[in-house]
């Protein structure tokens, strides 16, 4: 461990939702005991009664930002993070449901080289893997490498070339240092795009196998409305290295997906998954160049 003994700031970005919010910081009390920690809550403009629950809250450990207007995951969380004092940054979803011992996991995965240290995450509703590691199409998207396989290791730590910040640890100074996340980008992508910067400095991000929670999947209003811009703004970014990676990437990550009912696998897709890990295929798929045509020039694929 880098760090011994270290203070951290939890920064979440709250917009409505005040069950999960109540839920969560339940959640915080119940499973950091012994943990030096402030809680840095980033309200972005919430209309159902959050506002007013937190201009009531009283615990010494939690400090709570109201936004003027609407910043967003990115500036929302980047506000948090120009005013933790933690030597360490944890961004939380409000949505997450904790298990004991889920931070000092991703604490002891830090080392000198780290950029962000995730988790698994396990579907709240289902109970089956959501997210355990970032991984890319050969149409230059990123997807969760764990969902719905039917395991991941339990113990020990692997690289990749990102984690989703839904629940993730890293340095503050490394996070400041690359300028935080991108407001280009408005509830999504900010994440896999800084995690890739951090990735061009040198910067190795992980997950760490051990620490594990529970998550409601995208449940803040909104989550999804500004998807095709930035798929577009991630494409033009870094789409001619992702989709590279996902020839790479892609292949297994999709039979594994599929093994728990595999009447959903296409033949296609199957065939040239399999040709593409064999190595008997030496050009991309048509069907996979026509999306990540789509994708560019409009944010959704072709279907």
């Amino acid at each position: 461990m880098v760090l011994q003994n270290p203070e951290v700031s939890i920064v979440t970005a709250l917009y409505n939702r005040l069950d999960l919010t109540k839920e969560f910081l339940e959640g915080l009390e119940r499973t950091l005991s012994g943990v030096r920690y402030e809680v840095v809550l980033v309200d972005d403009g919430s209309t159902d009664g959050t506002r007013d629950f937190l201009s009531k809250v009283k615990r010494p450990e939690v400090r709570v930002l109201f936004n003027d207007s609407n910043l967003g995951f990115a500036g929302s969380n980047n506000r948090g993070a120009q005013e933790a004092k933690g030597e360490l940054l944890a961004f939380l979803n409000n949505d997450l449901v904790l298990r004991s011992r889920w931070l000092e996991p991703m604490i002891g995965a830090l080392d000198p080289n780290s950029g962000f240290v995730g988790n698994v995450q396990l579907n709240a509703e289902t109970g089956r893997i959501d997210h355990a590691g970032i991984v890319f199409t050969p149409w230059g998207i990123p997807e969760h490498w764990g969902q719905n396989y039917l395991s991941v290791p339990k113990k020990g730590t692997r690289g990749f070339r990102a984690v989703t910040a839904a629940c993730c640890l890293i340095k503050r100074d490394s996070f400041l240092s690359e300028g935080g996340f991108d407001e280009n980008f408005r509830n999504g992508f900010e994440d896999i795009d800084l995690c890739l910067r951090l990735q061009q400095k040198g910067r190795v991000n992980r997950i760490s196998f051990e620490s594990r929670v529970g998550h409601w999947v995208s449940a803040s209003p909104g989550r999804k409305g500004g998807d095709a811009a930035n798929i577009r703004l991630f494409l033009d970014r870094w789409g001619d290295q992702t989709a590279s990676w996902g020839l790479g990437d892609w292949p297994s990550h999709y039979l594994l997906r599929n093994l728990r009912n595999p009447f959903r696998l296409n033949g296609r897709k199957t065939l040239d998954a399999l040709s593409l890990m064999g190595r008997v295929r030496k050009t991309t798929p048509g069907w996979m160049v026509a999306r990540a045509s789509s994708l560019r020039k409009n944010g959704v694929p072709d279907g």
